[in-house]
């Protein structure tokens, strides 16, 4: 809306009438017409911006809300995964100590003799000594370093249990 002269007559007894003539600090026009005045729509204006302005927060607010549930949930998906994953390898461990207990326990000597008796195998009359391969590795010369504690780690690792 824009403000416009009202057709009415004013009844105001002090107020300026247009016959009067031009105001004093006004430029007379030809025509008789008085300016328009346009204050209406810069506050339409402003009302819309402002709208915008609000709506486009709301959205924002939103959306960040729904984007910090969301890890949020991918959070706790996470714990709880690993919360799993460390039952399981919890688990595996005590299984790999068992093993390691039954293959202990069935390579001991007094096993070995009771199934080779089962077998039909009698003991022997002398013991005989087979020479071994050098069981350790060679002295390192002066330009080699020794292996690290993890390298000979990994390998009497692997010789235990080769599987993994």
């Amino acid at each position: 809306m824009s403000a416009q002269p009202s057709p009415r007559t004013s009844q105001n007894p002090n107020a300026p009438t247009t016959e009067s003539g031009p105001r004093p600090g006004s430029t007379p026009r030809g025509d008789g017409a008085r300016a328009r005045l346009t204050v209406a729509p810069e506050v339409a204006r402003r009302r819309l911006r402002a709208r915008l302005m609000v709506w486009t927060a709301v959205l924002v607010t939103v959306a960040s809300l729904f984007t910090l549930v969301a890890f949020h949930v991918f959070a706790a998906q996470s714990a709880f995964t690993l919360e799993r994953l460390s039952k399981d390898r919890a688990n595996e461990q005590l299984r790999y100590e068992r093993l390691r207990e039954q293959v202990a326990s069935l390579s001991s000597a007094q096993n070995v003799i009771v199934a080779s008796k089962g077998l039909g195998m009698v003991p022997g009359n002398s013991v005989i000594e087979l020479p071994a391969g050098a069981t350790a590795p060679p002295p390192p010369t002066g330009d080699e370093f020794p292996r690290s504690s993890i390298e000979s780690y990994d390998q009497t690792k692997n010789a235990l249990d080769p599987t993994g």
